[in-house]
């Protein structure tokens, strides 16, 4: 027996997979196919699942190993743990959970449906795969090899580097995560990405911004066929694996039988999660009596983690080709028009809901994207709109390829260290950001970590636990904060405007902010979610560091009609669309009812966006230095 391995991470898919493809290319002589997932307890609590040690805390004594201890700032030392660094929150929620499981167990049922199987397990990565290995090797067993995901992000770089000193086989990583892949970027990106995205994509539209151009054909792996997914051809013998042959000691954990459910897993993972409810709590469908929660009936987001709903969506949002016709895919043609909505789940494409799993390819959306756009790109109208959804994927690259290029410390960057593909971490994580980084940023204009306001989360007057918990008494703030407990969504607008009115309104610690997306977000993806947070707090790629969003003049613009802030403030429901966004002007308060008087913070800028202000004083840009009020605090 020869066992081909595929370790799964964030690559939870069949379709445009490089392992699949090459275990079953004609050349390839392994006899057996092992795909294999682990839930790491570093990453969940797993303390409900049999033979599992308590979680690590999210601090450390010692440094965590492959961090650059040169840093400024803390924290240095550090580890991974199921709770965050600085806020101290859950890493995950019940809809984050839910997601992953749905992902895990859909994978598991379409190999199962392609003559295959997947190996379920619990416990450190670095102990199961190696007892794996050992078995499949026992009476001369072979292994062809292990194959992962290429990631650019300390937790998943240190995992393979624990697993790889444990093992003799080396690890194979692919470039599967991407939409352009490191080798077909026209610079080295751990050398040379552009410290701004502007200059990055210039570069990459460079290549010309067509099918086999920029956009490269993903793998012909899987398909979907009649509501499931079907490999390409039918899938090598699954290895018998015996768990009672693992020997694992106690708290190494062990494999999850075939006979657990996905219901039956979520009710054992998220015990820790309904426990231990954070600020804000968690949405008010979140706690079922029994199996998985409903989404919330007003979320934005009304789909499944499986790959059969993320392709279904590509044909829904961007179409397909039939013949010379191109069917459906209307979303896609308003998508610049629409994607600054606040409401529904056609204003934008939403694929990053997949995306952050590997539950979908980058480069299957892109290729789809470049099709359309070969079909009928002469129109202006088609063209002007369906262009920006490639413009969001390059962002997605460039977060992922600025994390690698900052992850080389200056002494690892010789050409024997560039063999490694295994890079350490250096500045994502770290208050003053990639910005420390980069030569060409105005010093005088980064803010002063050691400035910031410090937050006590235990203090339910504190500013940034407000915030989270959307009692800031500015509604467009609160009503986007709110939506995101309530369905593990926001906005890309939403978004902007949170992290600006936390990091330069309220100068709070942005990783407060990042920590809590990381807890909410369904579609949390690390270089992201860290890479747009630095942005706005100005330690990351923005040229502009003091840019600052004016709640007031934006809730105006993207909320005119007031129907996404009554959506989600339903305290308001007294107060005359006149003042919706603004309900501390109202000489009547008792109409706010438990709603916050006075808002946390006013500035001066925003009162020539108020009621009854001449029209063209409406139109002026958000103004603010970046450090928050001067002698603006109201309390309330």
């Amino acid at each position: 027996m020869n066992t081909f391995i595929h370790y799964h991470t964030l690559d939870l898919r069949l379709h445009d997979s490089p392992s699949l493809h090459q275990a079953h290319s004609p050349n390839n002589t392994s006899t057996h196919f092992l795909p294999i997932y682990i839930f790491d307890p570093r990453q969940l609590d797993l303390s409900h699942l049999s033979n599992i040690s308590s979680p690590p805390a999210p601090r450390a004594g010692e440094p965590a190993e492959h961090q650059n201890a040169s840093l400024k700032y803390q924290p240095k030392s550090t580890r991974c743990s199921p709770l965050s660094r600085v806020g101290g929150f859950h890493r995950t929620s019940p809809y984050r959970l839910k997601f992953l499981l749905e992902a895990v167990f859909s994978l598991r049922e379409s190999y199962r449906k392609s003559g295959g199987d997947m190996l379920l397990a619990c416990g450190p990565p670095e102990v199961i795969l190696p007892k794996i290995v050992d078995q499949l090797k026992k009476d001369e067993g072979k292994i062809e090899g292990i194959h992962a995901q290429r990631e650019y992000t300390v937790e998943e770089i240190s995992n393979y580097r624990r697993i790889q000193s444990s093992l003799d086989e080396e690890i194979v990583l692919h470039d599967s995560k991407t939409l352009i892949p490191p080798k077909h970027l026209p610079f080295k990106p751990e050398l040379d990405t552009p410290d701004v995205y502007t200059e990055f994509r210039k570069q990459v539209e460079g290549l010309g911004i067509g099918l086999n151009e920029m956009l490269v054909k993903p793998l012909d792996t899987a398909k979907p066929l009649n509501g499931e997914i079907k490999t390409k051809g039918k899938l090598k013998p699954f290895p018998k694996i015996e768990a009672e042959m693992l020997n694992l000691k106690e708290g190494q954990g062990g494999i999850i039988g075939a006979e657990e459910t996905l219901e039956g897993l979520y009710v054992k993972l998220v015990k820790p999660l309904l426990d231990n409810p954070p600020i804000g709590g968690w949405s008010s469908t979140s706690s079922p009596k029994e199996g998985t929660p409903n989404l919330h009936p007003k979320s934005a987001i009304p789909f499944k983690g499986t790959e059969v709903a993320a392709l279904e969506r590509v044909d829904d949002y961007i179409g397909h080709a039939n013949g010379d016709k191109w069917e459906e895919g209307m979303k896609a043609r308003h998508y610049k028009e629409t994607r600054n909505g606040l409401l529904g789940e056609g204003f934008s494409t939403k694929f990053s809901t997949w995306l952050c799993l590997g539950i979908i390819s980058p480069k299957v959306i892109g290729w789809r994207v470049g099709e359309l756009l070969e079909k009928e790109g002469k129109d202006k109208e088609v063209w002007k709109n369906v262009y920006w959804i490639l413009f969001e994927l390059l962002w997605r690259d460039y977060f992922q390829y600025t994390v690698l290029k900052t992850s080389l410390t200056p002494s690892s960057k010789s050409k024997s260290q560039l063999r490694d593909p295994l890079n350490p971490n250096s500045s994502l994580f770290n208050p003053d950001g990639f910005s420390s980084q980069i030569s060409t940023y105005p010093q005088n204009l980064r803010p002063n970590p050691s400035e910031w306001e410090k937050s006590n989360l235990e203090d339910p007057n504190d500013n940034a636990r407000r915030w989270c918990e959307g009692r800031t008494g500015v509604p467009f703030i609160d009503a986007n904060m709110r939506e995101l407990v309530q369905t593990g969504w926001m906005s890309n607008r939403g978004r902007q405007n949170v992290a600006s009115f936390l990091t330069k309104d309220l100068y709070c610690d942005w990783r407060i902010g990042a920590e809590f997306f990381e807890m909410n977000l369904v579609d949390y993806d690390t270089c992201s979610n860290w890479g747009n947070w630095q942005y706005q707090a100005g330690v990351g790629n923005d040229p502009r560091s003091s840019r600052q969003f004016n709640p007031i003049k934006q809730a105006n613009d993207y909320d005119e009609d007031n129907g996404f802030v009554r959506t989600w403030i339903p305290e308001l429901e007294r107060v005359g669309d006149e003042y919706v966004q603004t309900p501390w002007l109202i000489n009547d308060k008792s109409k706010l009812g438990d709603y916050p008087s006075r808002p946390i913070v006013e500035l001066p800028s925003w009162k020539k966006h108020y009621p009854n202000q001449p029209p063209h004083r409406n139109r002026g840009k958000a103004k603010g230095n970046g450090k928050g009020p001067k002698g603006g605090r109201n309390g309330g």
